[in-house]
């Protein structure tokens, strides 16, 4: 019995240290997917003048040869969202909690240049 409890406090303890490395992982990963569809969707506007519509969505990136393979899903296996309006867009991820808004842990533009400002860290939900 005393050795199941050592076991389990040392896989406690493992996953304590584990899991916040696995969480920073996640955020690299969608910056870095992010970078990568905000430099696809700049090529695509220098070949054809605009950004996809967003009934094209990021799809056309695929279609039109700008970025290889399917569109990615982020890290919590969500569709990356994609808005244009004008001369500008916005690529981004809703992070960890899957809801927009909660700037602890939505990306945008593959930055997350807003200050956090939930009550408690995203590690904390």
């Amino acid at each position: 019995m005393v050795a199941l409890l050592l076991l389990s406090c040392c896989g406690f303890n493992v996953f304590a240290v584990i899991l916040p490395k696995y969480e920073a992982a996640q955020q690299d990963r969608a910056r870095l997917d992010l970078k990568n569809l905000r430099s696809a969707l700049v090529n695509y506007r220098k070949r054809t003048g605009r950004y996809p519509t967003r009934e094209e969505g990021l799809q056309s990136l695929v279609t039109s040869g700008h970025l290889a393979g399917p569109i990615p899903l982020d890290p919590w296996e969500r569709p990356y969202g994609y808005s244009v309006e004008g001369d500008s867009m916005e690529v981004w991820s809703l992070g960890p909690d899957g809801r927009r808004g909660c700037t602890c842990d939505d990306l945008e533009d593959g930055y997350p240049d807003r200050q956090p400002t939930c009550a408690t860290p995203p590690h904390a939900r």
